[in-house]
């Protein structure tokens, strides 16, 4: 009687640490389907902190990243219309070379035509600098409106030519161009060739090609009024009837005077891309001259059948062209260094990601070695249960 009740006893035990190791084996197998090891703070507070951590380091490497391929994008895009827009520049200086001289560009049909592709690389260079990246100007800097119009003009500086020479120079102290914001001018770029006629004391005045004699400057200080919002003051009185004096009415510059900085690591910043003011006005790294000027003053020289004058601007042309490679100089740097952040954040994600994997997989490891330790008892206590079961059977027979 007392090895039954002691058989008994180990019976209702066995089952009972059978039906615990049940539900240790139930809640294994949830946390395995479901995740709740990581989701609970209470089954691994340390574990959770790390996974949240991670996830943390992730979201900020992976926001930085999404910055540096955006502008890396704009950068690669500013590259390669620098590199058509130089390459136009190369034509506008084949074509001073062809037609500035006097076998070529004797001819008035054949200077009238080339005024056409002059307009032409003028017209590409500005639909470059108004090329645009998901709605954001490339070359407009902080700004997210175009960066030039011909609704908003400029002047470029008065410059002199004396006689044949094929040289000019600024002339500030003589003649200063002005055009007003509201202003009616048409036919831009707009190209002013200015001559004094000092026994009459008047100006004539040459318009891309279109000459207007006898115009007389009034008001204090002296003006020449030249129609559509386009003045010219007359600081002093040229003494040489061979002097010429030139300016270009071209599109202004809208955007902001830089580029939005690049966030790096650790609250660092770079540079970002080069702008219009930089790349068409010559300010900052430029080299102070305006490309949309050049390309104006060609035009008028060809409208004008002026083969002298346009080999006058060989310098500026090449000038311009140098400009533009400079331009295309800086942003190859920039945009190394921009790639190169932005693959060290791409090793930082892939490293942050594995980790963050290998956290979650760590936890994992202990759930299956509970699983395993739990299914090993439930055998122990089966073989337990069978054997107690064969006892108390053949003690029954007996």
């Amino acid at each position: 009687m007392a090895i039954r009740v002691t058989q008994n006893q180990l019976f209702q035990g066995t089952a009972q640490a059978m039906q615990s190791q049940q539900r240790d084996l139930q809640r294994v197998q949830e946390k395995t389907l479901t995740g709740n090891r990581t989701n609970r703070p209470s089954d691994d507070p340390t574990g959770t902190f790390r996974h949240l951590l991670y996830s943390s380091d992730l979201d900020g490497v992976a926001s930085l990243k999404k910055t540096t391929d955006f502008a890396s994008q704009r950068m690669r895009l500013a590259d390669a219309n620098l590199e058509e827009m130089h390459t136009r520049m190369l034509s506008a200086q084949d074509l001073v070379l062809r037609l500035g001289n006097d076998f070529a560009g004797g001819d008035p049909s054949i200077l009238t035509a080339a005024s056409e592709e002059a307009v032409g690389i003028y017209q590409d260079l500005f639909k470059a600098m108004n090329q645009e990246l998901d709605g954001v100007p490339v070359f407009g800097g902080a700004r997210t409106r175009s960066p030039f119009t011909e609704s908003r003009l400029t002047t470029t500086p008065v410059l002199r030519r004396t006689g044949n020479l094929d040289t000019m120079h600024e002339a500030a102290n003589v003649l200063v161009a002005e055009v007003t914001e509201e202003h009616g001018l048409t036919d831009i770029p707009l190209s002013v060739k200015l001559t004094y006629e000092d026994l009459q004391g008047t100006w004539t005045v040459d318009v891309n090609g279109q000459k207007r004699e006898d115009l007389k400057a009034t008001g204090t200080p002296p003006k020449l009024d030249l129609g559509g919002g386009l003045t010219v003051t007359v600081l002093a009185t040229p003494t040489d009837r061979s002097d010429a004096y030139f300016f270009e009415v071209v599109p202004k510059y809208q955007g902001s005077g830089e580029d939005r900085a690049v966030k790096s690591l650790n609250g660092r910043v770079m540079l970002g891309n080069v702008t219009g003011a930089e790349v068409i006005e010559g300010e900052g790294f430029g080299r102070d001259i305006n490309i949309f000027g050049v390309l104006a003053g060609m035009r008028g020289a060809l409208l004008r059948h002026d083969n002298r004058e346009l080999a006058a601007r060989l310098t500026q042309v090449q000038e311009c062209r140098a400009q533009l490679a400079d331009m295309q100089s800086l942003t190859g740097i920039r945009n190394t260094q921009v790639d190169a952040v932005n693959h060290t954040l791409q090793l930082d994600e892939t490293t942050l990601s594995g980790v963050k994997a290998t956290n979650v997989e760590a936890d994992l490891f202990a759930v299956l070695t509970d699983l395993e330790k739990t299914t090993q008892a439930m055998q122990v206590m089966s073989t337990s249960q069978r054997q107690i079961l064969n006892t108390s059977l053949l003690d029954f027979l007996r």
